[in-house]
């Protein structure tokens, strides 16, 4: 085999080296013929350093092209952008060997042919195929040239081999695409129900435009699952397509995961989707006793202390008054205790001076009872800052409920954070299959109850947008359990359209497409517009406080009643 070809391969800025029975023009442009004193065409190519480099001297051989259709197989796919090739040799004609189906040179490749022509001069071409049934295609670079510098100077000039090969001619791949809700899925395109597939929908725009722009088609097949690993060793839904190598690039984007970089290249990362737990944050008077809150402490100190005087000054009037009153120093406390809660008195008072004290009570308990009342109206409308953190989540009374989807199921059993983990095993597992709803299910229970949900961020806020109220969007607060890994466009392992698709890719970002279609398919997050009014409905949890003070107050009284019935009965019986 050495007899009929030659392989060499450097890396970085080494040396093309010619090989035997394919003589070449040197420096000095002497031709030799004689292997035992050739002499190598020499050229640093500083340009291509980070590019591996092979030349294929006499490729039209047997065992020539055999290295070519092993190297062309898609198991292998050696004709990649990371490696220059450079097949040399003295017959033009030679290039019609590489017609060959099975030597299929991608639109990726950098594959260059090194023609010897007579009177010591070379012409190097870039070839091609669009498909491995295409007809190859040649592209001039450098004509005519007897010194390295001249080829090397057109090699800079000719640049990327990609950017003249963005027609694909009209060529099919097989693709494709995850409809995970097939039961409300309407249309790819439907904008009504962004927040249905969110993932596939906004993807799909960016393969179209792919294609748009390269001239090619797509033979979708639809599934209901992205393909997570099994107990025995394989994938379900795309990813097993993927392994089975039935696809060549997927019509969406999926979860960059080291278990799938095993059996597909992610060619580029388009967006970025967060997850969390929606909830709207507790009311204080779910949290705390509002009673209590709409005074400081001083205040209150302050009330006590007015309370104890007008009792006092009542009692004193009781004493020293020159007139009779029909009642006695419980009465004073039962009044000032019933001014307080602007109740009347059930006794006529006759002299002025008292009559004095009870109005002016009257009258500072009524300025106290309306800053009293406006700020428990205000209190009942406020949410409180009860739940900041996973831990404070996992104490409260809040159920939770998660969106069905599996990754939910796989990332909460994944996670290493020791507090998600508490969350996972307290509130989630505990309950079963139950827990895991439809985005509008949990985002209702989100709306009208205690409830906390997980789910992808960009539903909830679209269903936020649609259901909710402007009062009820206050106090919505969400929490990451985990952080989501970057989505990214798969293909299959080899695939030679990889780079050219990666560039296209990277210029729909670069020129805003991607973001356009974020901004259409991403629901923002809903404002709080409308401050915190609007009618509320006082229920059990808001009363509470008021029904233990009145169960208190009946038990006391039945307590009262005992001991007078057992006094009474005693003094029967003296």
């Amino acid at each position: 085999m050495a007899q009929d070809f030659s392989v060499h391969v450097w890396f970085g800025r080494d040396y093309l080296k010619d090989a035997p029975a394919a003589p070449i023009y040197g420096p000095s442009n002497s031709f030799r013929t004689d292997n035992a004193t050739r002499r190598p065409l020499k050229f640093q190519m500083k340009a291509l350093s980070f590019k591996v480099g092979i030349l294929l001297a006499n490729f039209n051989s047997e065992c020539g092209l055999n290295v070519l259709r092993w190297s062309a197989a898609f198991e292998h796919n050696y004709f990649t952008t990371n490696r220059f090739w450079l097949l040399v040799t003295q017959d033009s004609g030679d290039v019609a060997a590489l017609e060959d189906a099975d030597i299929f040179i991608p639109p990726d490749s950098e594959v260059r042919i090194l023609a010897v022509l007579p009177f010591k001069s070379f012409i190097l071409t870039d070839i091609f195929k669009v498909a491995s049934f295409k007809a190859a295609k040649q592209l001039p670079i450098s004509r005519n040239f007897s010194h390295s510098r001249q080829m090397i100077g057109d090699l800079q000039k000719f640049g990327s081999a990609i950017s003249y090969r963005e027609n694909l001619e009209n060529i099919t791949f097989n693709t494709g695409l995850v409809i995970a809700f097939p039961d409300m899925f309407t249309n790819i395109e439907d904008l009504s129900l962004r927040h249905i597939d969110t993932i596939s929908k906004v993807n799909n725009r960016l393969t179209l435009e792919l294609a748009n722009k390269l001239n090619m088609h797509f033979n979708t097949h639809q599934m209901d699952n992205y393909g997570w690993h099994q107990p025995n060793g394989s994938f379900d839904g795309l990813m097993g397509r993927f392994q089975r190598y039935e696809l060549d690039f997927g019509q969406l984007a999926i979860f960059m995961r080291l278990d799938r970089i095993a059996l597909c290249d992610f060619i580029a990362e388009t967006y970025r989707i967060r997850a969390g737990i929606m909830f709207r944050q507790p009311s204080l008077s779910a949290v705390a006793n509002i009673f209590a809150m709409p005074f400081e402490n001083d205040v209150w100190i302050a009330l006590v202390i007015l309370i104890v005087f007008t009792i006092l000054v009542f009692i004193l009037e009781l004493m020293f008054s020159p007139y009779k009153h029909n009642m006695d120093y419980w009465d004073c406390a039962v009044f000032v205790w019933g001014a307080m809660c602007q109740q009347g008195f059930y006794l006529n008072v006759t002299n002025r001076s008292c009559r004095i004290v009870i109005f002016t009570t009257f009258v500072a308990n009524l300025f106290l009872f309306t800053s009293f009342s406006a700020n428990i109206v205000a209190l009942l409308q406020s949410p409180s800052e009860a739940i900041k953190s996973l831990h404070d989540l996992t104490q409260s009374p809040l159920e939770i409920g998660v969106q069905d989807t599996v990754y939910n199921k796989i990332y909460f059993n994944e996670s290493t954070d020791p507090v998600t983990n508490l969350l996972y095993h307290k509130k989630i597992a505990s309950k079963g299959e139950n827990i895991y709803i439809r985005p509008m299910v949990g985002m209702e229970k989100v709306r009208t109850g205690l409830f906390a949900y997980q789910v992808e961020l960009q539903a909830g806020y679209q269903i936020i947008s649609d259901t909710f109220n402007e009062p009820e969007k206050c106090g919505l607060k969400e929490l990451e359990a985990f952080q989501l890994p970057i989505i990214a466009i798969p293909t299959r392992k080899n695939f030679p359209y990889k780079e050219l698709f990666r560039r296209q890719l990277r210029w729909q970002r670069e020129i805003g497409l991607m973001n356009r279609e974020e901004r259409k398919w991403f629901p923002q997050k809903p404002k709080c517009e409308g401050g915190v009014g609007g009618f509320i409905s006082v229920g059990i949890t808001e009363c509470r406080y008021a029904l233990v003070m009145f169960t208190f107050g009946m038990l006391l009284s039945v307590l009262v009643l005992c001991v007078e019935l057992i006094i009474k009965h005693s003094l029967l019986h003296i």
